[in-house]
C-alpha cells in the first residue's frame, strides 16, 4: 500500500479527516514506526464541527534501543501530555494521558528494547489513558517532546527513558507513591450507579462483574477476540434477561470499554448491599487448544487444584499490570480473606456456584472439572455471595464460536438468570435486612 495513495481522492472529497489519516499512515511507514495500517474510524480533527476537543489518536509506536538508553516514539494525531511515575516489584514507569484512542495493532509492546522489557497501553478510565512500562533496568522518563509533522495534521511524541542506579529508582519510587495520581481511576465502580428503581424496591440487588475493560483487554482469541469485549456483551445481555424477568436488581460494574480495579469491583457490590455477586470472564490456554467449556469458581484459602490457582494468579494480577501498586495491602488482603471464609457466606457461594453449574449443564459446554475454587480477589466481599463464570476458552475454537453466537448469549444468560433466582432466597442474614430497610 503506498503511504500516500488516497490524498487525491481526500482533497476531491474535501475530506479532512480521511486527509490526516493518509499523511499520519505515510509518516508511520516512512518512519518504519509500527501501526495499524488500517482504521477502524477516520481520525478526528483537533475540534469537531461544535467545537469540542476530539480524543487524540495514536497510530504508530516504535520502541529502539540509544545511546543513552531507550525511547519510545508515538505518532499522534494531536501533542500528548505525559505524567511519568515509578513503581517497584517489579520496577515500571507509568505514563498518565489524556483519553486517547490507540489504533495499534494487538501485539505492540510486547517485544522490549534496552531499559524496556515490554509495555501496554489503554484506557485507564473516562479521560484518563495510561501506558505501563515493564523495565529490565532501573530507569527514569528522561524527556517528553512533541514535535509537529505537518502544520495541523499530527504529532511523533518522544519519549526518552535513561538508566538509573538501583537507589535512585528506589528513592524515585518512593516520591512516586507519595505523589502519584489517586489508584481509583475516574469512572470506576465506586462512581457507578445501579439500575434505577423506586426508593422502597425491596427486590434484591444482582451485580454483574464484566472481567476487564479499558487499559486492560483480558485473554485475547486467535482470530482477534477481546476477553474485555465478550465480557461486557455477555453481562449487558444477562442484565437485559433479569431486568426482563423483574424479580431483581441489576448494576454493573461497568457498562462500557472503561479499567475498574479489583478492590473498586469488590466495594462496589458492598456499597450497594449487593445480595449477590458474578464475575465473567473467558479464559484462554496457549498450551492447549483442547480444553474447552464453561466453569464456575468460588473463594478459598487454597485452589481446588493447579489449574485454578493458575486462573486466580492471573486474574489477580490484573491491578500491577495497569500499574496500581498494591503490593502495601497484602495484610488488608490476607485479613479480608480469612474474613471471606465465614461459615455463612462461604456455604451460599458454594451452593449458587452449583446451582449455576445444574443449570448450565442443559444449555452448554462445561469444563471437565467445571466447579472450582481459588483465592480470586474479585470473590473477596465477606458479606456478599460470589462466584466467578469462566464462560469458555478463547484458545478453544468450539468455545470462540459459541462466544461469538447470539443465540448461545442468551441461551446461556437464562440459564444463569434462572439459577440466580433459583438462590437469591437464601441470601444473608445482613444482606436480607439491608434489601429490606
Amino acid at each position: 500500500m503506498e503511504p500516500f495513495g488516497n490524498v487525491h481522492r481526500v482533497f476531491a472529497s474535501e475530506d479532512r479527516h480521511l486527509l490526516i489519516r493518509a499523511i499520519l499512515l505515510g509518516f508511520v511507514t516512512c518512519l518504519g514506526i509500527a501501526g495499524a495500517g488500517a482504521f477502524a474510524s477516520p481520525l478526528p480533527n483537533a475540534a469537531d464541527p461544535g467545537g469540542v476537543a476530539a480524543r487524540p489518536v495514536v497510530v504508530g509506536a516504535k520502541l529502539e534501543q540509544t545511546a543513552s538508553g531507550t525511547r519510545l516514539t508515538l505518532v499522534s494525531s494531536q501533542p500528548l501530555s505525559a505524567t511519568p511515575f515509578a513503581l517497584e516489584k517489579p520496577d515500571r514507569l507509568v505514563l498518565d494521558l489524556p483519553e486517547v484512542n490507540f489504533q495499534l495493532p494487538a501485539h505492540t509492546g510486547e517485544t522490549g528494547a534496552g531499559v524496556i522489557k515490554s509495555f501496554r497501553f489503554g484506557l485507564f478510565g473516562f479521560g484518563r489513558s495510561r501506558i505501563v512500562i515493564d523495565l529490565s533496568a532501573p530507569a527514569h522518563v528522561a524527556s517528553v517532546v512533541n514535535t509537529p509533522l505537518l502544520k495541523d495534521l499530527g504529532t511523533t511524541v518522544t519519549i526518552e527513558f535513561e538508566r538509573l542506579d538501583r537507589e535512585a529508582f528506589h528513592e524515585l519510587a518512593g516520591v512516586s507513591r507519595a505523589f502519584a495520581p489517586s489508584p481509583q481511576p475516574a469512572g470506576s465502580a465506586a462512581e457507578a450507579t445501579p439500575v434505577p428503581a423506586p426508593a422502597k424496591d425491596a427486590r434484591p440487588l444482582v451485580v454483574i462483574d464484566p472481567g476487564h475493560g479499558g487499559f486492560d483487554p483480558g485473554a485475547m482469541g486467535g482470530n482477534g477476540e477481546v476477553e474485555k469485549t465478550i465480557t461486557l456483551e455477555f453481562a449487558t445481555t444477562l442484565a437485559a434477561e433479569l431486568e426482563r424477568r423483574g424479580h431483581v436488581r441489576v448494576a454493573l460494574t461497568r457498562n462500557s470499554d472503561t479499567f475498574v480495579s479489583l478492590p473498586d469491583r469488590v466495594r462496589f457490590a458492598r456499597d450497594q448491599n449487593a445480595a449477590l455477586f458474578v464475575s465473567i470472564h473467558a479464559d484462554t490456554l496457549t498450551s492447549s487448544a483442547n480444553v474447552q467449556g464453561a466453569t464456575v469458581y468460588t473463594l478459598a484459602d487454597h485452589a481446588s487444584d493447579a489449574d485454578a490457582a493458575r486462573v486466580a494468579e492471573k486474574e489477580n494480577r490484573v491491578d500491577q499490570q495497569a500499574g496500581l501498586d498494591s503490593g502495601e495491602n497484602d495484610e488488608e488482603v490476607v485479613s479480608i480473606l480469612d474474613d471471606l471464609m465465614r461459615r455463612e457466606t462461604k456455604i451460599l457461594s458454594v451452593a449458587f456456584a452449583q446451582k449455576l453449574v445444574q443449570a448450565l449443564d442443559a444449555h452448554v459446554r462445561l469444563n471437565k472439572n467445571p466447579l472450582r475454587s481459588a483465592a480470586f480477589l474479585v470473590l473477596r466481599a465477606p458479606d456478599v455471595p460470589s462466584a466467578l463464570v469462566e464462560l469458555g476458552y478463547l484458545s478453544s475454537d468450539a468455545d470462540r464460536a459459541s462466544l461469538a453466537s447470539v443465540q448461545w448469549r442468551e441461551e446461556t444468560a437464562r440459564a444463569i438468570a434462572s439459577a440466580i433466582e433459583a438462590r437469591l432466597p437464601d441470601r444473608p442474614a445482613a444482606a436480607a435486612a439491608a434489601q429490606a430497610n
